[in-house]
């Protein structure tokens, strides 16, 4: 299963009343995300999905940057911007505090929306992206130090983002030092500053709760000599069945987390996924999709994948289809535009791939799509081509 890490710099401010002073804090979230790789539906796990081996940070071995995790991905940096929906919950309270933490693209950091927080000790329980969910609610497992049950209502069924619940946190004592940080593990604590002289740093360690595919795309070695295939455009749809039936676009996500000292994952059981049966059935969902600015044309390679990656809800889902959009420019010393956002779609049937009854949860399913040309010939001027799209063994 994989694991991402996040850690947050917290800086505090105080107020007080006639009985007691209350420390209040104000959180400001700075991420630094870290990962391991999906697990392949054969088993063999997936040590990096980057085009080059990164290394793991020193309060996380064997995880990676969660950001040049997804950066290798085409269309997934944004996903870094994504917010923590997050609960700190007090030992023998029934209502955590609830609040959600931001990312700021202009400085680098997340905050927690508008949120003052009292110094004390909170198990910490959450997900990512609050994006994909419409709401969430909690309860305590038993009471909040065993554990708690988070229910994700109203979950986009198919998506690009990595749909993830938190699974252990700690606070540390420097941005890169932390003790006792592992899976199963909730309780955090939060300190006064003293005129911000102290910081706090929180860790989380999130697990995927979705499953993942992965599309790998290169071109023709042959027809590369005679066409460049820029691709503006890519979409998925998944099928309840091989003949085309529906997938409700909304889901609600029950998970039950039971704490441990052993480092195990908390998740009890698998997580329960059900349908929300008066939503619609879900729609093409873009996984990429070009900004319209001719420096960020993504050419497909002979050599360098092209890769991309969607997520959609673990079970009986198993057909879907890729439908690419691209445009297709001859060789000529000013390359001239022959075919304009043409499309192509390709069936998936995980089934008879994997040799699977259903997708598996943290689990991911690769495939690679060649573009090759229905005739090979040199073309000459801006002769109509229509290069088709297939789906590697």
């Amino acid at each position: 299963m994989g694991l991402l890490g996040l850690f947050g710099l917290i800086g505090l401010v105080g107020c007080s009343d006639d009985s007691e002073e209350v420390v209040k804090q104000r959180l400001n979230l700075e991420s630094l995300p870290c990962a391991v790789g999906y697990e392949e539906e054969a088993g063999t796990r997936v040590v990096s999905l980057t085009r080059s081996d990164p290394s793991s940070p020193s309060w996380a071995p064997g995880y990676y940057l969660y950001d040049v995790l997804n950066g290798a991905f085409e269309g997934r940096k944004n996903l870094m911007n994504k917010s923590i929906g997050v609960f700190f919950a007090k030992a023998g309270t029934t209502y955590p505090e609830e609040g959600t933490f931001f990312y700021n693209e202009y400085d680098g950091k997340w905050q927690l929306n508008n949120k003052d927080i009292s110094t004390d000790d909170y198990f910490l329980y959450g997900f990512i992206p609050t994006e994909d969910a419409e709401s969430v609610t909690i309860a305590p497992n038993s009471k909040y130090e065993d554990g708690a049950v988070l229910t994700i209502h109203g979950l986009n069924s198919v998506t690009p983002s990595d749909v993830c619940v938190i699974i252990g946190a700690k606070d540390g004592t420097g941005e890169n030092t932390v003790a006792g940080l592992q899976a199963g593990s909730f309780a955090t604590h939060l300190y006064p500053t003293g005129n911000n002289t102290y910081h706090n740093y929180i860790f989380l360690l999130f697990d995927h709760l979705y499953s993942a595919l992965r599309f790998r795309f290169t071109i023709d070695a042959e027809y590369a000599k005679l066409r460049t295939i820029k691709l503006r455009k890519l979409e998925l749809v998944a099928y309840s069945n091989e003949n085309g039936g529906g997938v409700k676009a909304k889901y609600d996500a029950a998970i039950t987390l039971k704490s441990n000292t052993t480092g195990t994952s908390p998740i009890v059981g698998s997580v329960l996924f059900t349908p929300i049966s008066t939503s619609d059935d879900v729609a093409p969902v873009p996984l990429y999709e070009w900004d319209g600015d001719p420096a960020n044309d993504l050419v497909l390679s002979t050599t360098a994948p092209s890769d991309f990656m969607g997520q959609f809800v673990p079970g009986d889902h198993t057909y879907f289809k890729l439908r690419s959009t691209y445009d297709v420019y001859d060789k000529a010393a000013t390359p001239n535009l022959i075919r304009h956002n043409c499309q192509a779609e390709n069936t998936i049937d995980l089934r008879a791939k994997f040799q699977t009854e259903g997708s598996l949860r943290g689990h991911s399913y690769s495939y690679t799509i060649t573009v090759q040309p229905t005739y090979l010939y040199v073309l000459s001027e801006p002769d109509l081509d229509n290069p088709t799209l297939k789906i590697e063994d």
